[in-house]
């Protein structure tokens, strides 16, 4: 449970008083009630330890708050609630009838909560220790809450969804997919929809039609280092105050943990790829355009440079039956080292057949086209490309099909049983760098796919990106 509630007096009906409380208050109110609990309650059928979990999570239950901050609100803070003194209490009159009143009469009116929980007023934010672990249980506090009450300010009705800024906030990502239970509000504190669960509501399929988000994920989304792409799509269009909550609201979807560190800037992104990378194994996760990692070239600069993949499930269905038959599908042992991205490509050397300087509003790009007769030719627009005059260029193309069995350190372009495109990693050749790093990645405006013209098999390159 989180380090600090609101407790709300008296136990039933209005209320009168709203107070901050800590854990060890809590642990002293629920004590009793816990010691309840009887090996009775635990069903035959059931893992012990998970029915203990679920027993007291039916027992401890607080409401959650869901909102985005106005510029210009005035917002209830931690030093305001504090207790000060031996008036641990607030009369519901000094807080007013803003959003933490009206919040806390909705917990208890509707849901019956006695206790509930904002990122207003109930987080030390002086405390970085406290703060810390506020921002990596962020996502099991909302999982563990009994109602999260989602409060839409720039909403009337269903037919004002669409337009709400709620939806392209980064930390409402997480608390869109955390909770089990949600209750949407409009901006006059009245509900959108005449259910008890928002997620067993048909509004939850105007909300996946908003965000893109499958109707699935929003009612059961369980946290994973699994479907980097499309989740890192979920967030591509959201923001936050803090450029490092980009990677901080996308820890506990991906399930890993990273030390809190306000004022890293970017760095907390490649933080978070790196903390991925190292469960997971497939690809897809460099499957991304546009501005590179300051800290490493084969990692974006963040989720936005994400795109849906293509033909999603012909390639996905397809995968699925490869690497369950005879064939993996790209290098499964990739990894991050001190020498960069240690990985294997299927190598294509490419002729550069064309060149044009383009002049944009963030400056000039080369777009360049590439020929080589076992592919076809493929145009691109490359950023802030530095690369010689004479630069020799080649094609590392990270989906490339392998037998289980191999032995010989070969990789395989098939054009019968694939009707997708083929992804690459545009590489241009440094002369003059060790020999390593040689090869080094380009950025490019779009994700660079490439179409063999015929079956080809080359010998696999390891190359440290």
């Amino acid at each position: 449970m989180p380090s600090h509630l609101l407790r709300m007096h008296p136990d039933t009906g209005p209320i009168k008083t709203i107070e901050l409380v800590d854990r060890f208050y809590l642990h002293s109110y629920y004590e009793g009630i816990v010691n309840e609990i009887k090996e009775d309650d635990i069903a035959c059928d059931e893992d012990r330890e998970d029915a203990i979990l679920r027993l007291i999570k039916e027992k401890l239950q607080y409401a959650i708050l869901s909102h985005r901050w106005v510029d210009g609100d005035t917002e209830t803070s931690f030093q305001y609630m504090k207790p000060k003194g031996k008036d641990r209490s607030l009369d519901h009159r000094a807080v007013g009838s803003g959003k933490l009143y009206s919040f806390c009469q909705k917990a208890r009116q509707d849901f019956n909560c006695s206790f509930a929980w904002c990122d207003m007023c109930c987080i030390d934010k002086s405390n970085s220790s406290e703060l810390d672990e506020a921002v990596r249980s962020m996502f099991r506090w909302y999982r563990n809450s009994h109602i999260c009450i989602t409060y839409l300010s720039d909403t009337d009705n269903m037919g004002d969804l669409a337009k709400e800024e709620w939806f392209k906030r980064g930390w409402t990502l997480l608390e869109l997919l955390a909770p089990f239970r949600m209750k949407f509000y409009g901006k006059s504190w009245g509900p959108l929809s005449g259910s008890k669960n928002d997620k067993d509501d048909s509004i939850l399929q105007e909300i996946s039609r908003i965000t893109h988000i499958s109707e699935d994920d929003l009612r059961s989304f369980q946290p994973e280092t699994n479907r980097v792409q499309e989740k890192m799509v979920w967030a591509s269009n959201r923001r936050t105050t803090r450029v490092e909550d980009i990677a901080y609201s996308l820890s506990g979807i991906f399930d890993v943990s990273l030390v809190v560190a306000y004022g890293e800037g970017k760095r907390a992104f490649y933080r978070l790829m790196e903390a991925i990378l190292q469960r997971y194994d497939k690809w897809e996760v460099f499957c991304w355009k546009g501005y590179c990692s300051s800290y490493n070239a084969a990692l974006p600069a963040g989720p936005s440079c994400y795109a849906p993949p293509r033909n999603t499930g012909e390639v996905s269905d397809l995968e699925e039956q490869m690497n369950n038959t005879l064939y993996t599908i790209g290098d499964r042992l990739f990894s991050l080292t001190n020498h960069g991205l240690k990985i294997k490509v299927l190598l294509i050397r490419v002729e550069k057949a064309q060149e044009t300087v383009v002049e944009g509003t963030h400056g000039s790009r080369r777009r360049l086209t590439f020929s080589q007769g076992d592919l076809k030719d493929v145009e691109l627009t490359c950023i802030r490309s530095k690369h010689e005059p004479q630069a020799k260029w080649a094609f590392g193309i990270i989906d490339f099909w392998q037998r289980y069995d191999a032995r010989d350190g070969k990789g395989f372009l098939d054009t019968c049983r694939r009707s997708s495109p083929y992804t690459a990693f545009l590489l241009s050749y440094h002369e003059h760098a060790s020999p390593d790093v040689r090869w080094r990645k380009e950025m490019t405006e779009d994700i660079v796919h490439v179409w063999p013209r015929d079956h080809l098999t080359r010998p696999l390159t390891l190359l440290y990106l």
